[in-house]
């Protein structure tokens, strides 16, 4: 992770409780933003999938939805890459926005 010069990691697994959880507490442990992206990874109960989140964020990992994670990381919808990210996510309001951001990208 240090060779990459980036402070905010997400992460996403087949397993939510392993494959996500366990490197994103690390991560946070050794001093980089930890965020799940919950909806991205997969689980083995629903009783997990409600509680798993709270111990993550007791170890101060950052839980959210992917969706969320990509127009967070754009920073600004203006930016040249925000239809790019907009037409990835598939999904209805998107279309709207990366039209609109395109047109101020002329």
């Amino acid at each position: 992770m240090e060779a990459t010069g980036r402070q905010k990691l997400i992460f996403a697994g087949v397993s939510l409780e392993v494959c996500a959880a366990l490197p994103a507490i690390s991560a946070t442990a050794a001093g980089f933003d930890a965020y799940v992206a919950v909806d991205a990874s997969g689980t083995f109960s629903q009783a997990t999938r409600e509680t798993g989140p709270l111990r993550r964020q007791q170890a101060g990992v950052i839980v959210s939805d992917y969706a969320t994670l990509m127009v967070e990381a754009l920073a600004d919808n203006a930016s040249p890459e925000s239809a790019a990210v907009y037409a990835a996510l598939d999904m209805p309001f998107t279309v709207l926005v990366g039209q609109i951001s395109a047109a101020y990208q002329v």
